[in-house]
């Protein structure tokens, strides 16, 4: 018998992300994050698909991530113009971590990640932000260069890293000597769209309004280093 309600929605989930060293290099990318910094899988609560592994790490000047999606046959459809469809990764950012309003404010951000579909040709990594639908108020768009991504196609996949600078998150504040040692708290959450697989996601599925709810989204802890 089907769950009317998944088990992911039955929790609120904080996730811890580690620092990784400020150094001139920091948004060189590919990033070299390590197991540490693996996003945590609860597709299995659900009997949910779980094809790709994504994560994540930050600093002063923003947030890193990494995705690596496996057992692919098909050449990846990436359309900037139809983000939703596309084979990458969407996710968003609230940097009040609000958790109480329906509806996202100017501190909630949208971006999408692609594999593929940018540049002259259509065959780079592409990242860039998007409206909230039913936002209240829109976050402003983000400055030129504050956000970078880069892919390495595979024989059954790809990996796709991305940078989203702190300028590019309205809102980013780091406390630089907090006592609990969490430098911030982020309201956060991600879909994975595979023209093969289906769709991967943080907890609750496309049934709920994850898109522009800020409610249904996780918490990251930014930790200290």
């Amino acid at each position: 018998m089907s769950r009317v309600i998944p088990s992911r929605f039955l929790f609120r989930y904080t996730f811890a992300i580690p620092y990784i060293a400020l150094t001139s290099d920091t948004q060189t990318l590919p990033l070299s994050l390590g197991k540490e910094h693996v996003f945590p899988d609860l597709s299995a609560l659900d009997h949910a698909p779980s094809f790709a592994t994504l994560k994540l790490a930050w600093n002063e000047t923003g947030l890193g991530l990494s995705l690596q999606v496996t057992g692919r046959q098909q050449t990846l459809r990436c359309d900037p113009d139809s983000p939703e469809t596309s084979d990458g990764l969407l996710l968003w950012v609230d940097t009040r971590n609000t958790q109480t309003i329906h509806r996202a404010g100017r501190f909630c951000h949208a971006f999408c990640c692609l594999p593929t579909g940018g540049g002259s040709e259509g065959a780079d990594a592409v990242v860039f932000a998007r409206t909230i639908s039913q936002a209240r108020e829109d976050a402003p768009p983000p400055p030129p260069h504050s956000l970078s991504a880069q892919s390495q196609l595979t024989d059954d996949g790809y990996q796709l890293d991305a940078w989203i600078g702190a300028t590019a998150l309205h809102g980013w504040e780091i406390e630089s000597e907090p006592t609990t040692g969490v430098a911030a708290r982020l309201g956060f959450y991600w879909s994975i769209h595979d023209g093969e697989h289906g769709n991967q996601v943080l907890s609750v599925p496309e049934s709920f309004p994850f898109a522009h709810d800020p409610s249904l989204w996780s918490t990251l802890e930014l930790l200290c280093p």
